[in-house]
């Protein structure tokens, strides 16, 4: 070895040894000292700790340190292994896994006999903000959705930078630690980073290898606006009134998204992701303060009562009028709707949410024919009497989806009328 450390650290005459070399150190039982002694450790695994001498070994080296790092089973955590006579003691082998019910990390030492909730990890230095929002203001839930929304599209953002400036797998692995660790908003000191990485790293395994795998396209092109409007609604549909999760309410806004949301690979690091942070995280997230006044009016959280719904218009001076006698067929999901002809030749169709205030994402499908003019107005707001006062109107397709209160079409003169049907959309 040549060089003083003051240029780095000396780099060895062999890179990789083909053997190792058990040890036991002790070293104060103070986490603060834990901390700063996984520090130290970690500067192993930074290239540009090295000396620089014109080749890759300094790389090679941080990739060979980084290996043992992670076999390294005594964390800060792992305070209570001591046989009381100042020996570290043999700990038993410890499993992690998520758990398919309920998205929480866990951990077995009886080879999956039992499991518990893993120590250490994220959610061993995130603490839940008290109180969790603005409790009591009548937008709380949804402004803490719509924070949790915000911070979900900061993790998206961070990790799309991620394929650019990482080299390796493993750097674009620490790279979206960094980025979990923004998410929930957690300002970590080096050594309390490492202490998690091994388990953030671990839960997301394979995920972060797919997604490296097909590449920062495929990762950005994932994230549509359809995709983050199921997680913002996912969020509102579960949270509390007070704009917090409870443990149970965590398990329910996982499964949604675990059910609802495509697969991809980019999927499989947002499930670890949440796994990761849990519920500590996701109230984290809730509590951004980022949202005010936020709007989930389109968020379907009790799903779609069709017997709620009826042919008919509500008019301007609020009464409603009935057209049922257009109806041709009706199912658990669906109404089958024949047009009239208004009394100036345009066929219409007016169908309406009786309650006027719980909306419905239908899609609509032509049956034996397409009208080539169609004005189709969409009512999502509640407690709206003029069904012709729709807020959305589409034009550029039969069976887009669509949340509403009221439905009206107007179509091309047709003497034999156009059928509809209606479909509740999943």
């Amino acid at each position: 070895m040549t060089g003083s450390f003051g240029d780095g650290i000396p780099i060895p005459d062999v890179i990789d040894p083909p053997d190792s070399m058990p040890m036991t150190l002790c070293i104060p039982r103070n986490r603060d000292h834990m901390a700063a002694f996984f520090g130290a450790l970690y500067q192993l695994t930074i290239w540009n700790s090295w000396q620089q001498d014109g080749t890759t070994h300094g790389k090679e080296l941080a990739a060979v340190w980084w290996r043992y790092f992670l076999s390294w089973n005594r964390t800060m955590n792992d305070l209570e292994c001591e046989d009381g006579m100042g020996n570290c003691c043999t700990e038993p082998a410890i499993i992690k896994r998520v758990n398919p019910t309920t998205g929480n990390v866990e951990q077995s030492t009886d080879g999956g006999s039992t499991w518990t909730p893993a120590a250490g990890g994220f959610q061993s230095v995130i603490v839940s903000p008290v109180p969790p929002v603005t409790s009591g203001v009548a937008a709380t839930k949804c402004d803490a959705a719509t924070n949790v929304s915000g911070q979900v599209q900061v993790w998206i953002d961070q990790v799309s930078n991620d394929f650019t400036t990482a080299t390796t797998l493993l750097e674009f692995g620490l790279a979206v630690i960094g980025a979990i660790a923004a998410a929930v908003l957690t300002v970590l000191t080096d050594g309390a980073l490492i202490a998690v990485a091994a388990q953030a790293m671990a839960v997301l395994g394979a995920s972060l290898a797919a997604v490296w795998g097909v590449g920062k396209t495929v990762f950005d092109d994932y994230w549509t606006t359809d995709i983050k409007d199921k997680i913002l609604c996912a969020a509102y549909c579960n949270i509390g009134e007070d704009g917090s999760f409870s443990p149970a309410q965590f398990t329910a806004f996982w499964n949604k998204l675990n059910a609802t949301l495509p697969p991809s690979p980019a999927k499989m690091l947002f499930m670890g992701f949440l796994s990761n942070v849990g519920v500590a995280g996701l109230n984290a997230m809730a509590a951004s303060g980022m949202a005010a006044d936020a709007d989930c009016g389109d968020c379907d959280c009790e799903g779609c009562n069709v017997e709620n719904w009826a042919v008919g218009d509500w008019l301007n001076d609020g009464t409603y009028q009935d057209w049922s006698i257009h109806e041709v067929s009706r199912t658990a999901d669906s109404i089958t709707v024949q047009s009239w002809d208004r009394g100036d030749g345009q066929e219409i169709i007016n169908f309406t949410n009786l309650d006027r205030v719980s909306p419905c994402s239908w899609t609509a499908t032509f049956i034996g024919g397409t009208p080539s003019s169609i004005i189709k107005n969409y009512n999502d707001a509640p407690n709206i009497a003029n069904i012709q006062a729709g807020l959305t109107t589409d034009n550029t397709g039969s069976t887009q989806s669509h949340l509403a209160n009221a439905i009206y079409f107007q179509m091309d003169p047709n003497a034999s009328h156009w059928t509809v049907k209606f479909t509740v959309a999943p």
